[in-house]
C-alpha cells in the first residue's frame, strides 16, 4: 500500500484484513475545523472516536448530514485503530447543522450525534525556530554550539526542499541576533557568503532584537541598541529587518513603538512561555493590534500562542536537554506522528468559538529552549497539506507571516495604546548588585557619550561604546543563570552560567569607566579639575571630587579666581557646589591648600537636617524619616520614610522591619549635612541608611548599604516611602516618555510591579514629591504587592487586575521568588540610593529635568585641553528633552534624540551655525529640517547635527 493511501485512512496504521475482533464498547463524533481533500473535492471532517478499546474488523459508518446521505468503510486494523477520520458528505454548513452517524461493526451497531458548525478555511503559519536562552539549558558556550550548528543544518535543509511544494519548503529562523552575530565572527568568507545567500533565498531569516530582552528594564538608549546591530550588519549585506520576535518574555515596554520610525521596527511577535509567572499576559493570546505609542507611531503587534508547542507536542518525546548533554537533530522516521492533529483543531476551534476575524493564524515550532532543529518539519507539513485542504500549513518567517497578515487585514486591525508592562522583571532583584552595577553603567555610558559630543573631540570610538552598549544591554537578556539555580545552585554548570551573566555587568563596568577618562582626556594637560554638565539643561548641583584627584587642599575656586563653596567628606571625597552651569558644558576648577569657602549653609542636629529648601527630622528610635518638609508642608506619612522591611517567605504577614536604631551625626556642614542611621535588620549582617541634604540643592538624597545575608529561603526586601499626597496619581519614566501607572496601561498587563527608569511621581493637584531610584528599578503601588508570588502562579488570582492609587511607593530591592533561572540567595554589600524632590502641581518637564539630574550627577575628571568647552549649538523649548546625544560614528557632527513630553506638538530651534536632518538609529541622513524641527505631541525624534 502506498504512503499517500495510508495517509488518506488517517496516518494511524496499517490496515489489511484481519480476524481480531472490536473492542470498543461505543463511539463518539468530535467536530473539527479540518476540511479533507477527498476525490479532488474538498469534504468538512469530523473526528469518529472509539470508547472502551480500539476497532479491528470492517466497520461500515452510515452518515446523514446537511440534507445528504452517505456511507463510508472503514477498514481493518490489525493493530486497531481508535479513531477515523470522516469525510462529510454535501457543501460547507452555513450554519450549526446535525450530524447523525450510525456504525455497524461485527453484528453490532453504534449510533452517534453531533453539531457542527460552520468554520472558514484557515491557514497556518508555522515558523520554526529553536528559543534562544543565553544559557539555561546549559553553558554558554554549549548552548551557542547547538543555535550556531542549526543554521549550518537549517541550510541543508532548506536546500534539499526547495522543490518541495510552496509551504512545505523549509526557512529558519535565527529568533536572536546573538546567535548570527556570534556565527559571522566565526565563519571564513566562504561561509559568510552562504550565510548571507541564504538569508536573501528566505532560507535563514533574521530578526531585529539582538536577544530576547527584558524591555522595561532598559532606558531609551538601549532599547534602541537592541536593534542597531542587527539592522546594521544586515543592511550593510543588502538585507533590510523591519521585525522582531520575543520569546517566553510576557509583555513589553511602550517605547518600543515609541522608536518604531528611528529603528524601522514595525513588526513584533510576541511568544511568550506556557505559563510560568506570566500574569494575566495570556489573555492577549491572539489579539493583534497596531500599539500605538504616545506620540501617534504603531507596531504591528501579535502575541501568539506559547513558543512550547512543538516541545509539548513532539520535543519532550525524543532526546532533549533533559535526556542527553548534546543533542542533535533527531529523525524519527514519522514525520508526521507527534505533530499537530488533534492540537491544531481544537486551537483552531477555540478561535471560531471566539468569533475569530481572521482566517490565519501563526504558531512557533521548536523542540525545546535551545533545541537543535526538527528536520521533519517539511515532510510534515508536506503530508498534512497532501491531506487537509484546511487548515493549510506554511512555514513562515515573522517578515512573511506579516506581510500577509498585514496586506488582508490591516484596515481591521484594531489600535491600541498603552505600556505592556512586563511580569519577568522581578528576577533581577534576586542579583540586586549586579542590577545596580549594570543601570549605572548605562548613564556612565551615556555621559561618555555626551562628553565626546559637547568637546567636538575626534576619533570616536564607536565600535568599543558599541561593545559596551552592548554588554549592558545583554544583562538585561530574559536568561540569568541555570534551569537548576535554584534547585541545585552549587552545580558547577549553575555556577559557570551566573559568572557568564555577572561578566556582563562587571565588563560594562570597566568599559564604561574607561571610555568616560577617555572622553575626558586630552593631549593638553592643565591643573584642575574639569566639571561637565551632560545634560540639555541649566543645573545647580554637588560635584564629589574623588580624594586622589583633590590631595592639594579643600579651597576651591572656579575659573574666574572666585571661592566657590566646598567642603571635605568623611569619604575623603571633596563636595563641591557648582551653580548655574550651562547645558552640555564643562567649567574649570582649581584646588589650594586653605580653609574651605562655606558660602549658603546648611545645618544638622542629632535628628534634623535643613537647608533653604527642606527640613528634615528622623526618628530617633527607628532611623525613619518622619518629616519632609517643605514650604511648610509635610509629605511624610505616619510611619515615616525610608522604611526597611522584611517578609520572611514573602508573606506580608510575617513582615519584620529594622532593629532600634542608632543616629549618629556624619555630615557636619556647612556645604553638606547628613545623619547616619545603624541597625540590626532582618535577612542581613547590617544596615546603614544615611540621609543627605546639600546647601543651595532642591533635593534630599538617601543611600542605604545593606550587608546581606545569603538566605534560600523565600524573602523579599523593600525600602518603602509612605507619601502623605492624599488623591495621588502615581506617574513613572520608561524608555521615551512617561505613564500613569493604570490609566496608561495595557489592560492584562503587569500591575503588582512596576520598573522605572529616572523617576516615580505621586502627586495631587496641588503637590507632589519625585522619588528617584538610582539602583533598584522595581516598585510597588500602596503595599508589598508581590507578596506571596511563589511558584508558576498560572491564572492565579493574585495577579492584580486593576491598580487602585497611592501616595506610598515602596522600593522592592532584592527577592528570590523564583523556582528557576534566577539566583537562589545572595550576600554582600549593596547600595540602594535614592533622591527625594517635593514640588507643588505635577509638571512632566520639571519631573524630567529632576529625574535625569539625579541619575547624570555632574562628572569631575582631571583637568584637559580648554578651561570651558560647551556644545556648539543649542535647543530653545523646555518641554523638549534631550534622551541622548553623541558623536556620529562618521565623524560629521552628532546624532540628537529628542522626546516632546507635552501633548501638544512642539517646535524646536536650533540656535547655532548648524545644518540639521532627520535621521535614525544607523545616522543616516533623512530629511533636510534646516534649522528647526517640529515634534508631534508625545513625539520623538532622532537629528543629525552638524557645522555649517
Amino acid at each position: 500500500m502506498s504512503k499517500k493511501s495510508l495517509l488518506l485512512l488517517a496516518g494511524i496504521s496499517c490496515f489489511t484484513a484481519v480476524t481480531a475482533q472490536d473492542t470498543f464498547t461505543g463511539i463518539e463524533l468530535q467536530p473539527t475545523v479540518a476540511y479533507l481533500k477527498k476525490d479532488g473535492k474538498e469534504a468538512r471532517m469530523v473526528r469518529l472516536l472509539f470508547h472502551g478499546g480500539n476497532s479491528y474488523a470492517k466497520a461500515t459508518v452510515r452518515m446523514e448530514f446537511n440534507g445528504r446521505l452517505d456511507s463510508v468503510l472503514v477498514p481493518a486494523s490489525e493493530k486497531g485503530i481508535s479513531l477515523y477520520e470522516l469525510p462529510l458528505p454535501g457543501d460547507a454548513v452555513g450554519r450549526e447543522t446535525q450530524l447523525s452517524v450510525q456504525l455497524t461493526s461485527g453484528g453490532r451497531v453504534y449510533n452517534s450525534r453531533c453539531m457542527v458548525a460552520p468554520t472558514q478555511k484557515w491557514k497556518v503559519y508555522l515558523l520554526p525556530h529553536s528559543h534562544v536562552d543565553i544559557g539555561y539549558t546549559n553553558v554558554q558556550a554549549k548552548v551557542m554550539k547547538i543555535h550556531l550548528d542549526n543554521i549550518d543544518e537549517a541550510i541543508k535543509i532548506a536546500k534539499k526542499t526547495e522543490q518541495y511544494p510552496e509551504g512545505a519548503r523549509f526557512k529558519w529562523n535565527t529568533e536572536a541576533f546573538w546567535v548570527v552575530d556570534h556565527y559571522l565572527a566565526g565563519a571564513d568568507e566562504a561561509k559568510k557568503k552562504a550565510f548571507w545567500e541564504a538569508v536573501k533565498k528566505g532560507w535563514i531569516n533574521i530578526d531585529g532584537a539582538y536577544a530576547n530582552i527584558n524591555t522595561s528594564i532598559t532606558d531609551s538608549r538601549q532599547l534602541m541598541q537592541m536593534f542597531h546591530t542587527a539592522v546594521k550588519t544586515a543592511k550593510e549585506h543588502g538585507v533590510e529587518i523591519h521585525t522582531m520576535f520575543q520569546g517566553d518574555v510576557p509583555g513589553a515596554s511602550w517605547g518600543l513603538s515609541s522608536q518604531a520610525d528611528i529603528t524601522g521596527i514595525k513588526y513584533f511577535w510576541g511568544a511568550p512561555n506556557a505559563g510560568d509567572r506570566i500574569g494575566n499576559s495570556y489573555k492577549w493570546r491572539d489579539r493583534p493590534f497596531y500599539w500605538q505609542s504616545p506620540g501617534g507611531q504603531k507596531l504591528l503587534y501579535w502575541q501568539s500562542s506559547p513558543y512550547s508547542i512543538g516541545y509539548s507536542l513532539k520535543g519532550n518525546k525524543i532526546p532533549n536537554f533533559f535526556t542527553v548533554e548534546d543533542p542533535l537533530p533527531f529523525y524519527t522516521g514519522k514525520p508526521s506522528e507527534n505533530f499537530l492533529n488533534p492540537f491544531l483543531f481544537n486551537y483552531l476551534g477555540e478561535l471560531d468559538q471566539k468569533l475569530f476575524p481572521y482566517n490565519m493564524t501563526i504558531l512557533t515550532w521548536a523542540m525545546s529552549d535551545n533545541a537543535p532543529i526538527d528536520p521533519e518539519l517539511p515532510d510534515a507539513v508536506k503530508e498534512w497539506n497532501e491531506r487537509y485542504a484546511s487548515p493549510q500549513l506554511v512555514i513562515t518567517s515573522v517578515k512573511d507571516f506579516f506581510h500577509d497578515f498585514e496586506a488582508a487585514y490591516g484596515a481591521k486591525v484594531p489600535v491600541v495604546s498603552g505600556d505592556y508592562t512586563e511580569y519577568w522583571t522581578d528576577g533581577i532583584a534576586s542579583a540586586a548588585r549586579e542590577t545596580g552595577i549594570n543601570r549605572n553603567n548605562s548613564d556612565r555610558l551615556l555621559q561618555a557619550e555626551a562628553i565626546w559630543a559637547l568637546r567636538n573631540k575626534k576619533a570616536f570610538p564607536a565600535r568599543d561604546f558599541d561593545t559596551a552598549w552592548n554588554n549592558v544591554l545583554m544583562f538585561n537578556e530574559h536568561t540569568w543563570g541555570a534551569h537548576n539555580s535554584v534547585s541545585n545552585p552549587a552545580d558547577p554548570k549553575a555556577i559557570a552560567q551566573w559568572s557568564y551573566k555577572q561578566a556582563f555587568a562587571l565588563t560594562g563596568l570597566a568599559q564604561s569607566k574607561d571610555l568616560l577618562a577617555k572622553a575626558a582626556a586630552d593631549v593638553t594637560a592643565a591643573s584642575g579639575v574639569d566639571v561637565y554638565n551632560t545634560l540639555g539643561q541649566q543645573r545647580t548641583d554637588v560635584v564629589l571630587i574623588p580624594a586622589e584627584q583633590s590631595i592639594a587642599g579643600d579651597l576651591v575656586k572656579d575659573a574666574s579666581g572666585r571661592s566657590v563653596p566646598s567642603q571635605r567628606l568623611s569619604t575623603g571625597e571633596l563636595a563641591v557646589l557648582v551653580k548655574q552651569i550651562p547645558a552640555f558644558s564643562k567649567q574649570r576648577f582649581t584646588i589650594h591648600n586653605g580653609k574651605a569657602y562655606a558660602g549658603e549653609r546648611a545645618t544638622v542636629t542629632t535628628t534634623t537636617l535643613q537647608n533653604k529648601f527642606y527640613t528634615i527630622k528622623l526618628d530617633e528610635k527607628t532611623g525613619h524619616i518622619i518629616s519632609l518638609e517643605k514650604a511648610g508642608r509635610n509629605l511624610a506619612d505616619s510611619g515615616g520614610l525610608n522604611q526597611y522591611t522584611y517578609l520572611p517567605d514573602a508573606a506580608k504577614e510575617k513582615v519584620r522591619f529594622a532593629g532600634p536604631a542608632k543616629v549618629t551625626i556624619k555630615e557636619k556642614g556647612p556645604l553638606v549635612v547628613s545623619l547616619e542611621v545603624v541597625s540590626d535588620a532582618p535577612g542581613a549582617n547590617s544596615l546603614k541608611r544615611e540621609v543627605r541634604l546639600t546647601a543651595g540643592v532642591d533635593r534630599v538624597e538617601i543611600i542605604n548599604t545593606l550587608d546581606k545575608k545569603a538566605v534560600p529561603e523565600k524573602e523579599g526586601v523593600h525600602f518603602a516611602f509612605p507619601f502623605k499626597v492624599p488623591g495621588a496619581q502615581v506617574r513613572y519614566s520608561i524608555p521615551w516618555g512617561s505613564v500613569a501607572a493604570e490609566e496608561d496601561q495595557l489592560q492584562h498587563a503587569n500591575r503588582n510591579w512596576y520598573s522605572v527608569q529616572r523617576w516615580v511621581d505621586v502627586s495631587n493637584k496641588d503637590f507632589g514629591v519625585t522619588w528617584s531610584s538610582l539602583d533598584a528599578p522595581l516598585f510597588e503601588i500602596g503595599t508589598q504587592t508581590s507578596a506571596g508570588l511563589l511558584g508558576g502562579l498560572t491564572r492565579s488570582p493574585k495577579w492584580i487586575s486593576y491598580m487602585e492609587q497611592s501616595p506610598a511607593i515602596y522600593s522592592w530591592v532584592m527577592n528570590n521568588l523564583w523556582h528557576t533561572n534566577f539566583r537562589r540567595d545572595q550576600e554582600g554589600v549593596t547600595v540602594f540610593r535614592y533622591a527625594l524632590q517635593v514640588h507643588d502641581a505635577y509638571d512632566v518637564v520639571a519631573a524630567n529635568q529632576r529625574g535625569f539630574s539625579n541619575h547624570r550627577s555632574l562628572v569631575a575628571t582631571p583637568a584637559a585641553g580648554p578651561a570651558t568647552e560647551s556644545l556648539f549649538f543649542s535647543i530653545d523649548n523646555k518641554a523638549v528633552y534631550v534622551e541622548s546625544i553623541k558623536p556620529a560614528a562618521d565623524g560629521k557632527g552628532v546624532v540628537v534624540q529628542l522626546v516632546n513630553t507635552q501633548e501638544q506638538p512642539a517646535v524646536v530651534t536650533f540656535k547655532g551655525k548648524v545644518n540639521v536632518w532627520q535621521s535614525n538609529m544607523l545616522e543616516e541622513y533623512k530629511n533636510k529640517l534646516e534649522d528647526r524641527v517640529e515634534l508631534p505631541g508625545k513625539g520623538v525624534i532622532m537629528v543629525r547635527v552638524e557645522t555649517k
